[in-house]
C-alpha cells in the first residue's frame, strides 16, 4: 500500500491560520498527523502546553478513524481565528460495528473506550457530524493569550 499525503499550510498570510493535510488512514497516520499538527502550532507560536493538547486530541481522534472506520483515508484541518484553536478531523468511511458490548462509560481497567472522553478533557465535548459521506469530529481549544495580542 502506497503512503499518499496531500498537506498545505501553515498560511503567512493575513487570513487566520489554517493548515490542512490528508492522508491514508493506516497507523502510521497517527503520529504523522501528531508531527503536522505540531509544528503548525510551533509556526504560529502557541505554547508548548498547546502543543501537548493539540498532541493528544489529534492522536485520539485520528487513531478513532484508523481503528473505528472503513474509510481509506483521513484528514486533519486545524484553524486559529481569535484565541480559539479548532481541530478538525474527517474520514470517508463508515463506522465499524463493535464486537463486543462496551459500558458506557468504559471500566477503568479497560483498554480503550475513552477517545472522546480524553478529547473533551483537553479541549471541550467535541462535535461528531455523520453524513452518508463519513465522518468530522470538531472540537475547540480555547487558547490563552498568542504572542503578539492583547
Amino acid at each position: 500500500m502506497t503512503t499518499t499525503s496531500s498537506c498545505r499550510g501553515p498560511s503567512t498570510d493575513e487570513a487566520p491560520c489554517r493548515v490542512v493535510c490528508t492522508r491514508e488512514a493506516t497507523p502510521a497516520s497517527v503520529p504523522f498527523l501528531r508531527r503536522f499538527a505540531g509544528a503548525a502550532v510551533d509556526r504560529w507560536e502557541l505554547s508548548g502546553e498547546v502543543r501537548d493538547a493539540v498532541a493528544v486530541v489529534v492522536a485520539e481522534l485520528v487513531t478513532n478513524v484508523v481503528v473505528h472506520t472503513t474509510s481509506d483515508d483521513v484528514t486533519l484541518c486545524l484553524g486559529v481565528r481569535d484565541d480559539v484553536l479548532k481541530i478538525e478531523v474527517r474520514d470517508r468511511g463508515h463506522w465499524q460495528p463493535e464486537d463486543h458490548d462496551r459500558p458506557d462509560p468504559a471500566p477503568a481497567h479497560a483498554e480503550g473506550g475513552r477517545g472522546l472522553d480524553i478529547v473533551a478533557a483537553y479541549s471541550g465535548v467535541p462535535a461528531v457530524r455523520a453524513t452518508a459521506a463519513g465522518t468530522t469530529v470538531s472540537t475547540d481549544l480555547r487558547l490563552r493569550s498568542r504572542p503578539g495580542t492583547a
